[in-house]
C-alpha cells in the first residue's frame, strides 16, 4: 500500500500501484465521454515526507479529445503536460512560500503513457512533520488553478526487530516481533524485510552474485493508539525464502545482512489507498477520492524510514540448515 507510493513520483504514483487517472479507458457508466467538448483538468499527486531530503509533486492533465483514440493521446508528451506550470507550497503556520521546480532527471518506464519526458516540481526545502501544508498549482495560460492541504506525518521510533544498525536479526524466538511508536499524524504502515545474501556456486566458489530479497511484512496495516506490535511466526520466514530463493545441489547461500523499513501514512493517503484498491467481482464500479480542489489526485504525507546492515546472529543459522523449507537453500557461514 503506502510502499507503492515509494521512490518518490515517478515510483511512487505507481505501486503502492497508482496509475494517473489522466485518461478514461474504461466503458462503465462513471466513465467520461470521450466525444465531449475538450476540457483541461489539472490532475496532482504529492507525497510530502519530512524524512527525506527532496520532495517531488506531480502534475499532469486530463482532458478529452473527440477526434484522437486516449491511448494515441496517451503517447505524446504534449498531452500529458500543462502549457504552462507554477507549483508551490505554502507552510500554513509560518506563511512561508516554497516555491518549486521542474526537473526531468526521474526516468519513467515505457507503457501506455509517453515516458520520453517525465516532468516532476522539486524542491530541496526542508518540510516539517506534524505541520500543515498548502499545495497550489497553477496555469498562467489558462488561468486554471487547483489546492489541496494536508497535515505530514513525524518519524516512527523503530523498536523491533531492529532498533538501531547494531542489532542482531535472530531466529531463536518463536514469533519474529516488529514494533514502531507511531509519529504524529500516522495512521498506517507497511513493512518490509530487507534480506541481502550471497549465492555462489558450491564446486568454484568464484561465481559468485549478491542479491536482495524483499518480504512485505505488513500492507496498510492501520493504528488508531499506542504502539504497532505485530508478531509473525518464524515460519513465515521460512516459507518467505524457500519460496525466494534459487535451490540446487550446487547452489550455496550465505547472509550478508538484513534490514527493515516502515512506510507510515496519514489519513487522507489511507483513504485514497482504500478507495482506489482493485474492484473484485461482477460489479467493477468503484468510488472515486480526490482531495484536490478544482481538479483530481492525492496531496498527503508519508514517512520512510529504513534500518540497514543487520547481522545475522550466528547462532541461529542452524534453524536455516534444518528446517525442511530451507535447508535445501543450503546456508553455510
Amino acid at each position: 500500500m503506502i510502499k507503492d507510493f515509494y521512490n518518490k513520483a515517478a515510483k511512487c504514483l505507481n505501486s503502492l500501484g497508482i496509475i494517473l487517472v489522466l485518461l478514461a479507458f474504461s466503458s462503465c457508466e462513471n466513465t467520461v465521454d470521450i466525444n465531449a467538448d475538450s476540457k483541461e483538468t489539472i490532475v496532482v499527486y504529492g507525497l510530502l515526507d519530512p524524512n527525506d531530503s527532496v520532495q517531488y509533486i506531480k502534475v499532469n492533465k486530463a482532458f478529452l479529445n473527440q477526434n484522437t483514440s486516449a491511448y494515441t493521446v496517451a503517447q505524446i508528451s504534449d498531452s500529458l503536460y500543462l502549457d504552462s506550470t507554477e507549483v508551490s507550497l505554502r507552510q500554513v503556520n509560518t506563511g512561508r512560500i516554497i516555491n518549486l521546480i521542474r526537473t526531468n532527471k526521474v526516468k519513467k518506464q515505457p507503457g501506455i503513457f509517453a515516458s520520453d519526458v517525465n516532468y516532476l516540481w522539486q524542491t530541496t526545502e526542508k518540510i516539517n512533520g506534524n505541520d500543515w501544508y498548502v499545495v497550489t498549482v497553477k496555469n498562467p495560460i489558462s488561468k486554471q488553478a487547483v489546492t489541496s492541504v494536508t497535515k505530514t506525518v513525524s518519524p516512527s521510533l523503530i523498536r523491533a526487530p531492529f532498533f538501531n544498525n547494531k542489532s542482531l536479526f535472530s531466529l531463536a524466538p518463536e514469533y519474529i516481533t516488529f514494533r514502531a511508536t507511531p509519529g504524529f499524524n500516522v495512521k498506517a504502515y507497511d513493512v518490509v524485510l530487507e534480506v541481502t545474501y550471497d549465492e555462489f556456486d558450491a564446486v568454484d566458489t568464484s561465481i559468485k552474485s549478491t542479491k536482495n530479497a524483499f518480504w512485505k511484512v505488513m500492507s496498510n496495516y492501520q493504528v488508531d493508539q499506542g504502539d504497532l506490535i505485530r508478531q509473525v511466526e518464524k515460519e513465515a520466514f521460512f516459507q518467505f525464502m524457500a519460496n525466494t530463493l534459487t535451490s540446487g545441489p550446487n547452489l550455496k547461500h550465505r547472509f550478508v545482512s538484513f534490514g527493515v523499513t516502515y512506510y507510515s501514512g496519514s489519513q487522507n493517503l489511507i483513504d485514497y489507498m482504500s478507495v482506489n484498491v482493485p474492484a473484485i467481482g461482477i460489479v467493477q464500479k468503484q468510488a472515486e477520492y480526490s482531495n484536490i480542489e478544482g481538479g483530481l489526485g492525492l496531496f498527503a504525507s508519508r514517512c520512510v524510514q529504513s534500518i540497514r546492515g543487520i547481522k545475522f546472529e550466528p547462532s541461529s543459522l542452524s534453524f536455516i540448515q534444518v528446517h525442511p523449507l530451507t535447508k535445501k537453500l543450503n546456508f553455510v557461514r
